[in-house]
């Protein structure tokens, strides 16, 4: 699943499939009911179990409604990885799978800016051979905190050489996202990802020396990275021109702005699964809008689950994350990658709706339950002997 989900999404559902039935043949249903008094548990099939009682009162296809629904049944396996997380000690492997597929798009990304002739899609860009930049920006910012966390652990253990070729790793990650393709949301939340989790596992020394050297080699990445200084000055001139043509900016502040006028509608139900789309229809009213202007996904996720359903639904997101979030407050390495696994799903769902996505949402669910489970695996207490016989 891991290797599979920065390329394809029907080999990730057949190998989501066949761990699912796997993992019901052996697990223990008594032991795994235990666990759903914890909130980290229970949160994500409370979310779903909205969605599906939603569809009731929505006003939308019944199509619509059961695609809604299940954009959030992925949050189902939250707390089955985190149950056989818990008990296996795999869970490194998941990880370095991941980063190893990742390292494999990242040079595959690097040849085709070169020779974009080796991506025969003529809809891709030089850059991104698969999905998209914002998708490619999300998993690459992650590769590049998950190979800064191995390399501090390795380096710890005294293999320096390993640990170098970590961080050179994580400098190419970094330098594909201000040369090659730069996502707005990655760029924006690589700083403050940088200050969450350097704020709580380095000492303040430490900190500062890191931010020196960091912003040093900003600015030279900025004076010599005419592609990034393009996407960052793009989103002032898009805001300039959204008055008079169609910017990408300018499509979400009429998102959001709508979107507002919608809630207010239905503030605390919300408009039921699915009718986001319906809105934005009945909205143009016959008007001559394009097919930008017309959506099922307001770029926002608190706005998506405040769409459809009302507080009661942002009441639950914002529990989840927050309980996910504490459960990686510990000092430990593991706990830093989960910290930021959330802290960038928050933040670029300021943007995106990433959670209800397939792929961020799933890197979400797969990030979460598999370092909440090694998290909860390390804090078990062990048995308790019996007396000798």
């Amino acid at each position: 699943m891991a290797i599979s989900l920065p390329w394809s999404t029907t080999i990730f559902g057949v190998f989501t499939v066949l761990w699912l039935i796997m993992l019901l043949t052996v697990i223990d249903a008594r032991q795994f009911r235990f666990q759903f008094r914890r909130p980290a548990y229970w949160l994500p099939v409370a979310l779903f179990c909205l969605a599906a009682i939603g569809m009731l009162w929505a006003d939308a296809p019944w199509a619509a409604r059961i695609h809604a629904a299940g954009s959030v049944v992925k949050l189902l396996a939250i707390p089955l990885l985190m149950h056989q997380f818990e008990r296996s000690g795999k869970g490194l492997a998941v990880f370095l799978a991941f980063l190893g597929s990742c390292t494999v798009l990242l040079a595959l990304s690097w040849l085709s800016w070169f020779e974009p002739r080796v991506i025969p899609a003529h809809d891709k860009i030089p850059g991104v051979p698969v999905k998209n930049w914002i998708t490619q920006g999300v998993e690459f910012v992650l590769c590049i905190f998950g190979s800064a966390a191995l390399a501090i652990v390795i380096w710890r253990r005294q293999r320096r050489y390993a640990a170098a070729g970590l961080v050179l790793l994580g400098a190419a990650f970094f330098l594909n996202m201000a040369l090659v393709a730069s996502s707005r949301t990655a760029l924006v939340s690589l700083p403050i990802l940088l200050l969450i989790s350097t704020f709580r596992y380095m000492k303040w020394r430490e900190a500062l020396i890191l931010y020196t050297a960091i912003a040093i080699t900003a600015a030279l990445t900025w004076f010599l990275a005419p592609n990034l200084q393009e996407r960052i000055a793009s989103i002032q001139q898009q805001y300039a021109s959204s008055q008079s043509q169609q910017t990408s900016v300018g499509l979400r502040l009429e998102y959001w702005t709508k979107s507002l006028r919608f809630i207010r509608n239905a503030p605390l139900a919300g408009h039921g699964t699915g009718s986001i789309r319906s809105l934005f229809e009945r909205e143009a009213g016959g008007e001559a809008v394009t097919d930008n202007q017309i959506v099922a996904n307001p770029h926002n996720q608190t706005l998506y689950f405040a769409l459809e359903w009302g507080v009661i639904g942002v009441i639950l997101l914002y529990a989840m994350w927050l309980s996910h979030f504490l459960m990686f407050i510990d000092m430990r390495w593991i706990s830093w990658l989960g910290i930021i696994v959330v802290s960038q799903n928050v933040l670029g769902s300021l943007f995106n709706s990433h959670l209800s996505d397939y792929v961020e949402g799933w890197i979400y669910v797969m990030g979460v339950g598999v370092a909440g489970g090694m998290v909860s695996r390390v804090r078990k207490p062990p048995p308790v002997a019996g007396p000798a016989s």
